[in-house]
């Protein structure tokens, strides 16, 4: 019974220990193990653990030693910790904005998931479930704050071969505009490596015998710039020791120069109109993504359209006036890749909102045209300043303007305003000011005279109608006569007094009235009306103009009280 019993506890330990490897197959390994791993970044970078641990953790290195290497020892339900090659463990900082390789003992922040991904690439998940990053995909800093995993994220786990192993390289390729750029792992080999040949053809496993360069290549990169453009190109690297002999190929790599697309941009009234050329490699192209962005270099990930588009060109109307844009557009292969971007185009569609103003009776009247994108439009923002320029931040209106049109009547009269109109957008932001407008309040004035009076009130303030004579207002034949002088001015117009023709003439606006005195013959404008009465010279020697008559061929607004015998003029 005792060895009955010995013999299960022995099948339940050996059970859970199986278990506990099947968690992550090929990767999770026991503090026994002497397999080590290297982790690649997207650009061909290697994680570090700089003089074997007690520092951050670095994503620049382009070759493998010691310090690339990390032992994956499985922990426990699904966890693992990675041990640097001086026995230190890494850890997620609290912040995440930083990893280190400084730990003795495996708690929480050492503990990490091994997440197995399609393109064969594993991830690394923290215990807070966040992801490790190689930001730029190499070459800078490394966090542990990302929620989902992207090219950054991904890595590719490089077993290490022991000393006396064959080691091969392991290549990889870098296209730009003109060239290709290979680099290549450093192999450890037992011989000594003295260079490498890097060998090219067009079709896949048969490249050239001949290597592309006369001399070995003693670093671990290579820029290939003799290559056509739209053809595939297919690489392999082997290593070359010290008795000559040539080590084993590294993997192949299929490369291929593509044609640079140039895209070109032009604002419309309707939004931004977008063109490219057509690259000569097209039958692998089946359509083109176009990326927009408010910001230089920081495009959406998601292309502007639900598929890719067909042509080259396309007018993007689902934007806002008066902010600029910033667009590239990529090829979309057969295999639904996507080709490098084109260079990057700014553009502004510009509002076609014009503000004009004029003084009314009450107040100011502001107009504007209804822009064709007026989708996004929600309302306008009108601004005010009494100094060109200087509009204050705060509109004129609690709420936008929904309508095209607004008299301002919170103004004072004879001031001049600037204004400037900006839309209101959906999202609450506001387009760019129009031009400026600036317009001069005129309310017009009021004037009351009294029949026997010598005083008018014009705006409520007491003048006298003939300042220093006495002049009342009579009437005469029926009609009311006064001297004018005064009381034209005080509208705005001018009064001229020829002696040798006994002639008065009265300018208001764009009139003209030329009267005669003891003559019932006017001119008005050029044309000649007959009055009722004639102007005469009173007893005390002043000139006596009858006053409806002058008033109604200035165009101006009078109220007649017979009971109170009072004249009210409203100028415009």
């Amino acid at each position: 019974m005792k060895k009955i019993k010995t013999f299960t506890t022995y099948v339940l330990v050996l059970l859970l220990m199986l278990s506990s490897l099947m968690v992550f197959p090929g990767y999770a390994y026991g503090s026994s193990a002497v397999e080590k791993f290297s982790f690649k970044t997207l650009e061909g970078y290697y994680l570090c653990a700089e003089d074997g641990g007690g520092n951050i953790l670095t994503a620049d290195r382009t070759e493998v030693g010691p310090w690339e290497k990390f032992e994956i020892v499985n922990i426990s339900k699904g966890y693992v910790a990675v041990k640097s090659d001086e026995g230190y463990y890494l850890s997620a900082s609290d912040d995440e904005e930083s990893l280190h390789v400084e730990a003795t003992e495996v708690g929480k922040r050492q503990k990490f998931k091994l997440v197995e991904l399609d393109n064969k690439k594993v991830a690394l998940k923290t215990y807070y479930d966040k992801y490790v990053c190689a930001e730029n995909g190499g070459g800078g800093k490394v966090v542990a704050d990302r929620t989902k995993i992207g090219e950054w994220e991904s890595f590719e786990l490089i077993k290490s071969k022991e000393s006396n192993d064959e080691e091969k390289s392991t290549l990889t390729a870098k296209v730009s505009d003109k060239e290709v750029k290979l680099t290549w792992t450093k192999v450890e080999s037992t011989k000594k490596v003295v260079g490498y040949n890097l060998y090219r053809g067009t079709v896949s496993g048969k490249q050239s015998k001949t290597p592309i360069t006369d001399a070995l290549i003693e670093g671990t990169s290579y820029t290939d710039k003799n290559i056509k453009a739209d053809t595939k190109y297919y690489y392999i690297v082997k290593p070359v020791y010290k008795d000559k002999t040539i080590g084993p190929a590294s993997n192949e790599v299929e490369v291929i120069l593509k044609s640079s697309i140039v895209l070109s941009a032009k604002s419309a009234s309707n939004g931004v109109e977008l063109s490219w050329n057509k690259p000569k490699y097209s039958p692998e192209i089946i359509g083109y993504n176009i990326y927009r962005g408010t910001q230089s270099g920081k495009q959406s990930d998601t292309p502007i359209t639900d598929f890719p588009i067909e042509k080259t060109s396309y007018t993007d109307k689902n934007i806002k006036a008066d902010t600029k844009y910033y667009y590239v557009v990529n090829p979309v292969y057969k295999d639904k890749t996507l080709g490098p971007a084109s260079n990057e185009v700014e553009a502004t569609m510009k509002s076609t909102i014009t503000l004009s103003a004029k003084s009314v009776s009450n107040g100011i009247e502001l107009s504007w045209n209804k822009p064709k994108y007026s989708n996004e439009i929600v309302g306008y923002n009108i601004y005010r300043a009494t100094r060109s320029g200087t509009q204050s931040k705060t509109p004129i209106t609690d709420f936008p303007i929904e309508g095209t049109s607004y008299t301002d009547k919170n103004i004072e009269n004879n001031q001049t305003y600037y204004y400037i109109l900006k839309v209101v957008y959906k999202d609450k932001t506001l387009g760019e000011p129009t031009a400026e407008v600036s317009v001069k309040s005129n309310f017009g004035k009021t004037i009351v005279l009294q029949v026997g009076s010598k005083y008018m009130h014009v705006n409520g303030k007491k003048i006298e109608i003939d300042p220093g004579k006495g002049t009342e207002v009579v009437i005469k034949n029926g009609r009311t006569f006064l001297p004018i002088r005064a009381l034209i001015e005080n509208m705005g117009g001018e009064v001229e007094w020829d002696q040798w023709e006994r002639k008065v003439s009265l300018y208001l606006d764009k009139h003209k009235i030329h009267l005669w005195i003891g003559n019932k013959t006017a001119k008005v404008d050029g044309v000649n009306k007959e009055t009722d009465v004639e102007p005469y010279i009173s007893d005390s020697n002043r000139t006596m103009l009858p006053l409806r008559f002058i008033i109604e061929n200035f165009d101006c607004e009078v109220d007649w009280d017979g009971t109170t015998k009072k004249v009210t003029i409203r100028t415009n």
